[in-house]
C-alpha cells in the first residue's frame, strides 16, 4: 500500500480554534456546553443545550469571498488556513490535490430565513442574492475553494455525523490509487436550534440537564439521556509519503486506514452487528491486528443505545486490553465535524503521550460492560503508536479509520 501522512491540521471549535487550544482544553476538564433560553420559546423542543464554537476572525477572508459564506464556510475557511500552513503547503492549480470537504445540509439558519421570508412576503421580493450558495449541500467545499483559490478537484460528501471521518477515509482511499498527491478533508458544521430539534424529534437529544449544561452529555453513563449539538470544522492535509518527502514535509502520524459500511437496519440507530464490521474491515485494509489497537476513540454521544450498541462491538473485536473514551462530553456533538476534530485530538494524544478520558462518566452503565472505559479524571499518560477513531451517523453511514505514530 501507500503510505499516506497526515502533514497539516486545523480546527475552529467550542474548546478552542486550534490545535493546541482544543487540546489544551481537554485536558483541563473544559465544557463547552451552554443553555439557550431563547430556545425554550420554540413549541415542541424540549433539548436547550449545545456547544457554540468560540469567536473567530474572518478577516483573513477575502470580503468578495465571505459574502456568499455562512458561519460553516467561515470555520471551515479558517481550519484550512490553519492546515496549510502547519504543513507549509503553497495551494497551486493541480489536478493532483483534492479537496474533500463536506457539512450535514447548507446552512441551517439561512434556509430558515429564507423560506420565512417567503412565507410572509408570499414569494422571493426582498431576498439577499447570496442566500443559495450558503444552503447549497456542497457550500463548505466551493466556498473553501474560493477562499484559498483552489483551481483543482473538489469533493463535498455529505453523510450526517460521519461526514469528515468519511472525507478522511475517503481521501485515503483516493491517495492509494495514485491519481492524487494530496487531500484537504474535513467538515464543518454551524449550531442552531433547528439541529438541536432534529434529535429532540427522535428522543435523541438530553433534555433533563437543561438548568446544568456542564453535566452534559455523559456517553456510556447511567444518567446519560441523550446528546448536545454543537459546532465547528476540522481540516487535515494528508499527503503520500512520496509527495510529502519530495518537498521535505513533517508527517505528523500515518492515517493507516479506514472504512464506511452502510447499515441498512435502521434509519436513525445504528446497530453492533454493523459497527463490528466497519471496524473489522478497517482493520484489515490497515493491516493491523485488534491486539495491536492501543486506544479506541469512542463515536459514543450520549445517546442509550448509541452507546450500548458501540461498546458492545467494541468488546466483541478489541476486547478489554485498550481504554476507550469519547470527547463529546467537553464538546457536544459537532455533526459533519466531529469526525476530524476527534481526529485532531487523537493525533494531539499521541503527540503529548496522554490519553483523555469520558467527561462526565462516573457510573458506567452495566450493559456497556466488556471494555475498558476511561471515567473522567482517569487521564492516562501513555505513549500511544496505534489507535482508532469511530463516527457513526444517521443513515446507516458507519466509519472507522486507524491513525498510527512515525
Amino acid at each position: 500500500m501507500i503510505k499516506v501522512y497526515v502533514t497539516g491540521m486545523g480546527c475552529v471549535s467550542s474548546l478552542g480554534n486550534s490545535p493546541q487550544a482544543l487540546f489544551k482544553s481537554l485536558e483541563e476538564n473544559k465544557s463547552s456546553v451552554q443553555f439557550f433560553p431563547e430556545w425554550q420559546e420554540l413549541k415542541g423542543l424540549h433539548a436547550h443545550l449545545g456547544a457554540p464554537a468560540e469567536s473567530y476572525n474572518n478577516k483573513d477572508i477575502p470580503r468578495t469571498v465571505r459574502r456568499t459564506m455562512s458561519r460553516m464556510s467561515e470555520m471551515a475557511s479558517i481550519a484550512t488556513l490553519q492546515a496549510l500552513e502547519q504543513a507549509q503547503l503553497n495551494i497551486v492549480p493541480s489536478s493532483r490535490t483534492l479537496l474533500i470537504l463536506g457539512s450535514t445540509s447548507g446552512s441551517p439558519d439561512t434556509m430558515q430565513t429564507y423560506f420565512k421570508l417567503m412565507h410572509e412576503r408570499g414569494g422571493p421580493e426582498g431576498q439577499v442574492s447570496t442566500s443559495f450558495f450558503k444552503i447549497m449541500n456542497h457550500s463548505v467545499a466551493a466556498n473553501v475553494g474560493s477562499a484559498i483559490n483552489l483551481q483543482s478537484p473538489y469533493l463535498a460528501p455529505s453523510s450526517a455525523c460521519a461526514t469528515s471521518a468519511q472525507a478522511m477515509i475517503l481521501g485515503w482511499e483516493l491517495l492509494q490509487t495514485g491519481l492524487y498527491d494530496c487531500v484537504i478533508a474535513g467538515g464543518a458544521d454551524e449550531m442552531s436550534a433547528l439541529s438541536s430539534a432534529i434529535f429532540d424529534i427522535v428522543f435523541a437529544a438530553s433534555r433533563k440537564y437543561n438548568q446544568t449544561p456542564q453535566l452534559s452529555p455523559r456517553p456510556f453513563d447511567s444518567q446519560r439521556d441523550g446528546l448536545v449539538v454543537s459546532e465547528g470544522a476540522g481540516v487535515l492535509v494528508m499527503e503520500t509519503e512520496k509527495h510529502a518527502t519530495q518537498r521535505n514535509a513533517k508527517p505528523l502520524v500515518e492515517f493507516a486506514g479506514g472504512a464506511y459500511l452502510g447499515d441498512c437496519s435502521h434509519m436513525s440507530q445504528s446497530h453492533k452487528e454493523a459497527m463490528t464490521l466497519t471496524m473489522n474491515e478497517t482493520l484489515k485494509r490497515s493491516e493491523i491486528n485488534s491486539r495491536d489497537i492501543q486506544y479506541v476513540n469512542a463515536h459514543a454521544t450520549g445517546t442509550e443505545h448509541g452507546d450500548i450498541e458501540e461498546a458492545q462491538a467494541i468488546a466483541q473485536l478489541i476486547g478489554d486490553h485498550a481504554p476507550v473514551s469519547s470527547l463529546k462530553g467537553y464538546m457536544g456533538h459537532s455533526l459533519a465535524a466531529c469526525g476530524a476534530l476527534e481526529a485532531i485530538a487523537c493525533i494531539k494524544m499521541m503527540e503529548m503521550g496522554k490519553v483523555i478520558p469520558t467527561r462526565n462518566l462516573q457510573n458506567i452503565d452495566t450493559r456497556c460492560d466488556g471494555l475498558w472505559l476511561l471515567k473522567e479524571g482517569e487521564t492516562i499518560n501513555k505513549k500511544l503508536t496505534t489507535l482508532m477513531s469511530n463516527n457513526f451517523a444517521f443513515g446507516g453511514v458507519n466509519t472507522s479509520f486507524i491513525l498510527k505514530s512515525l
